[in-house]
């Protein structure tokens, strides 16, 4: 009846529903691409007869084949037999497992994005008075994460907070130099080269096009590093000789800055540089016809740091310089060597190579070979090995010595040496040695050995040494190397190179007769100067702790020399002995 084929079989599951619905969806789909592609004439519509013995019974499975499209077919048009690819292109989508949420912000981000974060939160809280809890957390960080790529992200840090076009405070420029220059003397020139090379490059950059104040913060960046022992003088010196070649207005503002900040400090280091730079400033203003007033104060500032004025230095405020200064002694155990880079060298960093990183590559050590190999004639090289200079380093200060016209052309030849390191106590050997040899004494060499210990106190301590070698041993210099040994010590105590105290490794109590001759002719000539230099020369023991070299001195004084002088050397012992 039509009640019962209403009513679904006992036996059989309620789904004929969802079964129909299928269908339905079949159909409509059929329908629709049969709309797009457009009605085939040997293709019945649905819902006739031939329809209903087409559509699967209610306990098959429907696969869906009957949708795909894309069906390879033969030359006769009948579909190919190809399951595998069929199969293939109906794949199942799997619902991916359930992984931790990351917020928006942390997804997609650069493998160095924490480690910048961090360095960039110390950074910005560096001063003075946390400097050492800085330094132990960045030591952490280095524990975490490779040293290039944290090396990296401190300079990066420091970079972006202070290469702005605008004027940076001092204050914060000095307290991030601060923590550079603590950084390199725990890890050395290698972790503050990068930036260096960074401030040449920007540094020859804006003196071609300038952008707003980059270029006062580069040069208040650099003063800071010298201000920590670094960079040497020689850097700052180029960089004005760079600025006084353009002597624009904005170029005296950042020169201004520089003999304010550091003038008096580059005029303790080399003032024969800075005469240099005083003679350049006169003749280019005197080519000036009417000076602004700019020119005309920093004119006045450039005299006051060559009188070592600090009065008459307008806006003078050594504060943060010497706040950082306290704070760097305190944060690092032992101060390195500064850096003797010049601006030439850092340009040329990328092509000639880093000579001040150990480890690293450089060619211009083998171009400075080969013009040491025609630099000096056969004749020079013979007189050499006639003096027994058996080696490369000692032939070339040798051959330098002999060649030169001054003591400073000298300086200059034994500059381009090359002389690193140990091989520095060459100059020194060397130099004395041919004033010892000499028939007549040389003031030369003299001068020589003074501006060498001017230039470096390694120079005066290998001095020193090689005094002390020949005062041990007296007794094996012949006539002329006694006398030349006395003319040349006398000199250098007279001129103030080394002192006084050079002689506290002799015991005036317990020498002998051939000492006491030799130490009566060295006084001799070392009071036949002028009172005052007297009083400077025997004044600077006294605030010493060397009492048994000065009750040494004022014995042998009394009891050994008095006797034999006139009237006027007496008159000078006086002096000398009020100086105890």
């Amino acid at each position: 009846s039509g009640d019962e084929t209403m009513k679904p079989d006992e036996g059989e599951d309620d789904d004929s529903d969802f079964d129909d619905f299928g269908e339905e969806d079949q159909v409509d789909e059929e329908f629709s691409m049969d709309e797009e592609g457009g009605f085939d004439e040997d293709t019945p519509m649905s819902g006739g007869e031939e329809d209903a013995d087409e559509i699967p019974p209610e306990d098959e499975e429907f696969s869906g084949e009957d949708c795909i499209t894309n069906v390879e077919k033969d030359a006769e048009g009948d579909a190919l037999n190809n399951e595998e690819e069929t199969n293939s292109s109906i794949t199942k989508v799997e619902t991916p497992a359930p992984t931790t949420y990351l917020p928006p912000h942390l997804r997609n981000l650069d493998p160095n994005a924490i480690l910048k974060r961090k360095i960039r939160g110390y950074v910005n809280k560096v001063s003075t008075s946390n400097i050492k809890q800085i330094l132990t957390d960045v030591e952490l960080v280095y524990q975490d994460y490779p040293r290039g790529e944290v090396n990296r992200a401190i300079l990066e840090a420091v970079s972006r907070s202070l290469l702005i076009n605008t004027i940076m405070p001092a204050r914060l420029c000095a307290e991030h130099i601060l923590l550079i220059a603590c950084m390199t003397a725990n890890i050395g020139p290698e972790f503050v080269s990068p930036l260096l090379e960074d401030l040449a490059e920007k540094l020859t950059e804006e003196m071609t096009e300038r952008h707003g104040k980059l270029l006062n913060n580069i040069v208040s960046m650099i003063c800071f590093l010298y201000a920590l022992k670094v960079v040497s003088c020689n850097l700052i010196f180029e960089i004005i000789r760079t600025l006084l070649k353009s002597f624009t207005e904005a170029d005296l503002e950042v020169l201004l800055y520089i003999f304010k900040s550091v003038g008096l400090d580059i005029r303790k280091d080399d003032p024969q540089a800075l005469k240099d730079i005083v003679q350049i400033v006169n003749e280019t203003g005197a080519k000036i016809k009417e000076k602004s007033s700019r020119f005309i104060w920093f004119v006045e500032t450039l005299t006051a740091v060559k009188n070592n004025n600090v009065n008459k230095i307008p806006n003078y405020d050594k504060s943060d310089i010497t706040e950082i200064q306290k704070a760097y002694k305190a944060a690092v155990k032992q101060a390195p060597n500064n850096l003797q880079v010049t601006l030439r060298d850092l340009l040329d960093a990328k092509t000639k190579g880093r000579w001040w990183v150990i480890g690293a590559a450089w060619t211009g050590l083998e171009e400075n070979r080969k013009v040491k190999q025609v630099e000096f004639d056969s004749k020079l090289l013979a007189l050499a090995k006639k003096n027994h200079m058996n080696t490369e380093v000692r032939r070339n200060v040798f051959c330098v010595l002999m060649s030169s016209e001054d003591y400073e052309h000298c300086f200059v030849k034994m500059m381009k040496l090359n002389v690193k390191d140990k091989q520095e106590r060459e100059i020194i050997y060397v130099t004395v040695l041919c004033a010892l040899k000499c028939k007549t004494f040389n003031p030369y060499y003299v001068n020589v050995i003074k501006k060498f210990c001017e230039h470096s106190k390694n120079y005066q301590i290998t001095m020193q040494f090689s005094i002390w070698d020949r005062l041990k041993d007296l007794k094996s210099l012949n006539a002329t190397k006694t006398r030349n040994f006395i003319l040349l010590l006398s000199s250098l105590i007279s001129n103030k190179t080394v002192s006084l105290s050079v002689l506290k490794i002799v015991n005036f109590a317990e020498i002998g007769t051939d000492d006491v001759d030799f130490f009566k002719e060295l006084f001799r000539k070392i009071l036949n100067v002028s009172e005052v230099l007297i009083t400077e020369i025997f004044g600077r023991l006294q605030p010493l702790p060397l009492d048994n070299l000065k009750n040494g001195i004022k014995v042998f004084l009394k009891h050994f020399l008095k006797p034999e002088l006139n009237a006027e050397e007496k008159k000078n012992l006086r002096i000398a002995l009020k100086c105890f």
